[in-house]
């Protein structure tokens, strides 16, 4: 190869020699300097013209015969040049398929080393999977299936979908929290309303108590005089009605007592209840109430997570 590398070298020099062109730069630097002497001074004078013109057709008879000089050396070597490169097919058409085998046997060998590395990293990525707590199983070949930056990517996404997901829980309960705490507000609100229609219902009933107690003192007081006007013959059948009148006014009076002494008592437990909340904090924010069938139940809220 050296012998031949030195014959190739030497040969590349005598070709240089032979197909040096016949004009030389000193021959052509002669010629464009007889030519720049030529000058128009009136462009309108066509024998002025007319020599530039003579000098610039000898100029390019000049280029034509450089051109025509270096096509036919290039001629020659692009023949040559063909023949080489047929010649160079063959010999590697030789040795190619040869080569080719022999990259397909390294590529099997390198995909080989490649899985082994990579099964020695399952047992470390499906640990670093586990950590993201999202119970997405992946089967083995799926992951050898990855190189490294496969892989970071495919962890990357899924820890990426995992916080979207407890984003999207923790905005989901924090809905619920205050839906329940709506609710809680519209069922205290209720309460108010038919605690003040029960107040209200309280006095109404007072008021017509009273009413009727003022009527039935004005009945009786006239039924009196009426009966002092009458004759002594009917004063022991008016005392008898009377007596008998007296004691409905009683037994209603007793009634009366019996459902004030109701109304005070649940006046009272109402007194107790609120105190109980009192005692024990309540607000509207911490706690929630729950009316049970014999008791209430107050729950306080422990802690609230905000992201």
């Amino acid at each position: 190869m050296e012998n031949q590398e030195l014959d190739l070298v030497k040969i590349q020099t005598d070709v240089e020699k032979l197909t040096q062109l016949q004009a030389t730069k000193e021959e052509l630097n002669r010629i464009v300097k007889i030519s720049s002497a030529i000058t128009v001074p009136d462009l309108t004078n066509q024998g002025q013209v007319a020599i530039a013109k003579e000098s610039r057709l000898k100029l390019r008879k000049v280029e034509i015969s450089i051109e025509n000089e270096a096509k036919s050396y290039r001629d020659v070597f692009t023949a040559i040049s063909k023949k080489i490169s047929c010649s160079e097919r063959e010999l590697l058409a030789i040795t190619s398929p040869e080569i080719e085998r022999i990259e397909a046997i390294e590529a099997k060998a390198k995909a080989i080393e490649i899985k082994n590395a990579r099964i020695a990293l399952l047992t470390e990525q499906r640990e670093e999977l586990t950590k993201i707590g999202d119970e997405i199983e992946v089967e083995d070949e799926e992951l050898l299936a990855m190189d490294n930056d496969a892989f970071w990517n495919y962890k990357n996404q899924r820890v990426a979908n995992k916080n979207d997901a407890d984003r999207l829980a923790v905005e989901k309960a924090q809905l619920a929290l205050e839906a329940e705490k709506e609710a809680m507000q519209r069922e205290k609100e209720t309460q108010e309303r038919e605690k003040v229609a029960r107040i209200e219902a309280q006095l109404e009933a007072e008021k017509s108590l009273a009413l009727a107690e003022k009527e039935a003192e004005i009945r009786l007081q006239q039924e009196k005089t009426e009966t002092e006007r009458r004759v002594v013959a009917e004063r022991e059948r008016m005392e008898q009605e009377q007596k008998a009148k007296e004691e409905k006014v009683a037994q209603e009076k007793i009634e009366a007592e019996k459902l004030e002494k109701e109304t005070q008592e649940k006046l009272e437990n109402q007194k107790k209840y609120q105190s109980w909340l009192k005692e024990n904090n309540y607000n509207e924010t911490e706690y929630k109430i729950i009316n049970g069938e014999k008791e209430i139940n107050l729950y306080k809220l422990v802690s609230v997570f905000k992201k």
